[in-house]
């Protein structure tokens, strides 16, 4: 086998690769399940197998898996907290830098599937009512902009009332996968904008700790200690 060859085999799977799908799904509704897909094989990452089988010995054992299991002391490195500007700055960045891409790559994104319903309930009927016409008036301004953006093949959306129950409830399954181009695409036009920002913000924060004075050193005075009398 040739050197030639060999690259053509290479340049063959990365691009086999680049085509691949690569999502998530996620039911929720009784019980929070995300499944992650890549091509054909899909994996469960919520919830763990660990904690289904934790939570099964603290029910045999007549515990709660809270009583079970102690709360870790919290250690190591903890991520920096942003101010709203910050945030505001930092989200600013994060759109303006995916405009461009998204127009390419929101037409090639499959959102399926998508089946969600939500019952709107509570103490005041006149209230769920009024909550019901709002997210009725959204769901029908919203949905046909997101079916021109995205490609959506079986969307399925259902919202109803019920006035015997006192919370508003919601199930459904909702999944997203796209090409790993088009991830990669996304990937790499991010990466120098936000790396730009965070540059920086880090510059920022050194300058405002440089100019803070320094914390004044409160004075504490002396004590004469009491003379010995010899006898």
């Amino acid at each position: 086998m040739t050197a030639l060859e060999i690259i053509g085999m290479i340049l063959l799977l990365f691009l086999l690769l680049s085509l691949l799908r690569v999502g998530a799904i996620v039911d929720f509704g009784g019980e929070l399940r995300v499944r992650l897909r890549v091509g054909p094989v899909k994996l469960t990452v919520l919830p763990r197998k660990e904690k289904k089988a934790q939570k099964k010995a603290a029910e045999a054992a007549g515990k709660t898996p809270e009583e079970k299991t102690k709360p870790k002391a919290a250690g190591g490195h903890r991520l920096p907290k942003l101010s709203f500007p910050e945030l505001r700055e930092l989200a600013g960045t994060v759109l303006g830098a995916l405009k461009r891409t998204l127009r390419r790559t929101c037409r090639r994104t499959r959102i399926d599937p998508l089946e969600v319903g939500v019952i709107f309930a509570g103490d005041d009927p006149a209230d769920t009512a009024q909550t019901y016409g709002y997210a009725n008036a959204a769901l029908w301004t919203l949905m046909p902009k997101l079916e021109e953006l995205f490609y959506i093949p079986k969307p399925s959306v259902y919202l109803g009332m019920d006035f015997t129950k006192a919370e508003t409830s919601a199930e459904g399954t909702a999944g997203v996968s796209l090409r790993v181009c088009d991830l990669f695409a996304i990937l790499f036009t991010l990466a120098v904008p936000v790396g730009k920002w965070f540059l920086r913000w880090r510059r920022r924060r050194r300058s405002e700790a440089k100019a803070e004075p320094p914390a004044e050193r409160a004075a504490v005075p002396k004590t004469n200690e009491p003379e010995k009398r010899t006898a």
